[in-house]
């Protein structure tokens, strides 16, 4: 698939068949994952592959009722851990690299489950303690999103964007011309 046409066709799937999503799927789209730009090249993702039924309702619970989770063949919950860029980058590091640098890596898991037939919804409405128990995190790890993955049983939902005009502005904000 040509890349503007991926992007353009991009979207949440919430409705999953059934069927498993082979390992070697889950590899290819964690494998892209790692390909994502980080600061200073330092890599803050953690990925927890979740395929338990009941790990996967309590994630759903915890993202205040989002039963789709609970119904995806696998979950994958994207994480940062906040100390790998700490050493070079301190607070900022910590706080606000790690969280953009896994973010780049949750985009490429949905662009790659696109591109492969899959569907994927990114969750990131849940109870923050909550899923640092389920999933077992250590303090200096936290969630980024959880995103639900299968074969779609449903088309993805697109949602209207913003005209360009109105959020593109010219060497300071405001500016449009």
């Amino acid at each position: 698939m040509e890349f503007q046409d991926l992007v353009r066709r991009r979207g949440m799937v919430r409705a999953f068949r059934p069927d498993a999503v082979p390992e070697e799927l889950v590899r290819k789209l964690l494998g892209n994952a790692v390909r994502a730009p980080s600061a200073g090249n330092l890599q803050p993702w953690e990925f927890i592959i979740v395929r338990d039924e009941e790990t996967k309702r309590r994630l759903a619970q915890a993202a205040l009722g989002q039963t789709f989770l609970a119904e995806a063949p696998v979950v994958i919950a994207t994480c940062r851990n906040m100390e790998r860029n700490a050493g070079r980058y301190g607070d900022r590091g910590r706080e606000f690299y790690s969280l953009i640098d896994a973010s780049f890596a949750t985009l490429m898991i949905l662009l790659t489950a696109r591109n492969e037939g899959l569907g994927a919804c990114l969750v990131g409405a849940y109870r923050d303690e909550e899923v640092w128990r389920v999933l077992g995190l250590p303090e200096h790890v936290r969630s980024v999103g959880l995103v639900g993955v299968g074969w779609p049983a449903e088309p993805a939902t697109k949602a209207e964007r913003i005209p360009l005009a109105e959020v593109v502005h010219r060497e300071r904000f405001g500016q449009r011309r």
